[in-house]
């Protein structure tokens, strides 16, 4: 209908429609009907993460490298670690995938509300220990009801506090976090942080061990009421670093091509005006160079070093800064 009530088409038009759809001169195609779905990832939504999704990548990628490199130093042991995906589940779907016996970790991170998980897979738990006393960090096949022993309690402990170290380390561009154990078990069914219905976001971090196609995992796992709580100050914080970076970037490059004068200050000479004044060409003074020069950029005095030779060249060898507070 138009503004003022009258039909779009008279009764005229309408009928020559309907005469060429009876006709067959005008042809009724389905409408829309070859569309393909396009794939949605839940995991990949910065909506249903409740976080920047680019500040928990950079997360989990820096606990990645810092893990890692801990349990190469401290345990000596190289695993092959990958990240996962983040994902968005169900915290009963997930908690029923947990396989058995895990060490389940409960634990609770300030300032975030709530509480989180640490889940490490008993394979992982197997292979270091394997690795710790010289074996070729290998699985071991047990049964569902199989707690763990004291050793392989030991070694948990370890792993845990390498975990600690590294997630405090991965949030600190972010926000400062500490981290308590809350409580520690193998039934996943004592592990309640969150409501059956309610969402969590699990971090798997794959370790694939030698000779050996399982990829055993340890995960990391927030509810996503206690992101959701720090979603603004994580995001902006991430905006923040990339326009600090590309400023950072530009000014690099920009110092990068200034051009600096550097000199040598080996020494001083006391001279009168007569003698200043009978100087001739050729004539050669003498002195006693001093046990330390002095460098200087654009008349700023930088750094003190010592003279010697190169070669057949007079060089110089810097030994500190001039003012080491400031440099």
């Amino acid at each position: 209908m138009s503004d003022n009530n009258e039909p779009l088409l008279s009764s005229d038009e309408l009928s020559a429609i309907q005469e060429m759809v009876d006709s067959g001169e005008f042809e009724q195609e389905p409408f829309n009907v070859n569309l393909e779905a396009e794939a949605f990832s839940v995991a990949r939504n910065e909506e249903n993460l409740g976080v920047s999704y680019g500040a928990l990548t950079q997360i989990n990628e820096r606990f990645h490298r810092f893990f890692r490199t801990r349990m190469l130093t401290e345990l000596d042991y190289n695993p092959r670690l990958s990240v996962a995906t983040p994902q968005l589940m169900k915290y009963s779907e997930y908690i029923r995938s947990v396989a058995s016996p895990s060490s389940i970790n409960v634990i609770e991170l300030e300032p975030l509300k709530g509480e989180a998980l640490i889940i490490v897979h008993p394979q992982v738990v197997f292979s270091c220990l394997d690795n710790w006393y010289g074996g070729q960090a290998r699985s071991l096949v047990v049964g569902d009801e199989r707690g763990f022993t004291a050793n392989e309690n030991a070694i948990i402990d370890r792993l845990c506090e390498l975990m600690f170290k590294s997630t405090v380390e991965a949030w600190s561009p972010y926000v400062e976090i500490g981290i308590n154990l809350v409580n520690r078990d193998i039934n996943p069914l004592f592990a309640n942080i969150a409501g059956d219905d309610e969402s969590v976001v699990v971090n798997r971090f794959l370790i694939r061990l030698r000779d050996e196609d399982s990829e055993p995992y340890i995960d990391i796992v927030y509810t996503y009421r206690s992101l959701n709580l720090q979603r603004d100050l994580l995001s902006s914080r991430i905006q923040t670093q990339e326009a600090d970076q590309k400023w950072l970037d530009r000014l690099n490059a920009t110092i990068s091509e200034v051009d600096f004068n550097m000199y040598v200050r080996g020494g001083n000479l006391e001279l009168s005006v007569d003698q200043l004044m009978n100087l001739k060409v050729g004539e050669v003074l003498s002195f006693n160079p001093p046990d330390v020069a002095e460098i200087n950029v654009n008349d700023f005095p930088l750094y003190h070093a010592t003279v010697g030779e190169a070669g057949k060249k007079v060089a110089v060898q810097i030994v500190d800064n001039v003012y080491k507070e400031d440099i």
